[in-house]
């Protein structure tokens, strides 16, 4: 399959998924986990996520922009794991829109309102595995398909 062809697979994916973790390093070095709701992802695979400033989330993403996101989706035995930098935005008209009404339970004040954030997540690489979509090399279930960014390209590697 062709990267372009691999990459919508991801997409597709990430978007039947509907929640991801987000996982970050904490103070003490560990990995953070955290189960997230994400907008769907760009053509890009860029990935938008509300959150609040005071959120422990967003003090570790200040300190170390690299970060992992982590999808499943079992009925197709899929899933897509991302890896690359994320960063606090605080752009009003993009927080604007990236809103959900559900989210006012947790953000009263809504979009406008100080407690609202974006954590914007662009990929590196892209680990993916979907076997209803045949994007799993051989053996079937022991490795994934794998792609990097390189320039502004997207390439398919080998694992070793």
């Amino acid at each position: 399959m062709t990267p372009e062809e691999l990459l919508e697979i991801a997409r597709t994916t990430m978007q039947a998924a509907e929640f991801c973790f987000l996982i970050s390093r904490s103070d003490s070095g560990y990995a953070n986990a955290r189960l997230m709701q994400p907008f769907d992802p760009e053509p890009d695979l860029t990935v938008w996520f509300g959150v609040s400033p005071r959120s422990r989330k967003v003090g570790e993403v200040e300190r170390d922009e690299r970060v992992t996101l982590a999808y499943q989706y079992p009925q197709d035995g899929a899933y897509v794991t991302l890896l690359g930098t994320a960063a606090v935005e605080t752009d009003l008209k993009l927080r604007q829109k990236y809103w959900r009404d559900s989210f006012e339970q947790f953000w009263p004040d809504g979009p406008t309102g100080d407690d609202y954030v974006l954590v914007k997540f662009l990929p590196g690489r892209v680990e993916l595995m979907n076997i209803a979509r045949q994007a799993a090399p051989e053996p079937h279930g022991l490795r994934a398909v794998v792609l990097e960014r390189r320039g502004g390209d997207w390439l398919v590697v080998e694992e070793s």
